[in-house]
């Protein structure tokens, strides 16, 4: 049982206690607050720094149209999925291991 000399040094410090715990909860809000801009920060600089695969194929075949326009010859366009099979057959001779999904089942 607690006696009264404890009690009394609780019910006084009751209301610093909560105080102290709001600003601790106010800090660890803040906190976050500020993790969360950093976060989204770095994904929109991430974004912006990095092409997608498309953009960086159609890059690719304007640079190449442009060296060989200036040689002089013509560059036969591949579609879309020749572009892909093109860079899959790429990767598959270079040696990086890749995983396989198959959407036939």
């Amino acid at each position: 049982m607690i006696d009264p000399v404890n009690m009394q040094n609780v019910v006084t410090r009751a209301p610093e206690v909560a105080r102290v715990q709001r600003v601790q909860e106010g800090a660890l809000s803040a906190q976050g607050q500020v993790f969360a801009q950093e976060l989204a920060r770095q994904a929109q600089q991430v974004e912006e720094t990095v092409a997608s695969p498309p953009q960086a194929q159609r890059g690719e075949l304007r640079e190449k149209r442009k060296k060989e326009r200036e040689k002089g010859t013509k560059t036969k366009v591949p579609s879309s999925w020749e572009a892909e099979a093109q860079t899959s057959g790429s990767r598959e001779v270079s040696g990086e291991l890749g995983h396989l999904i198959d959407t036939t089942a």
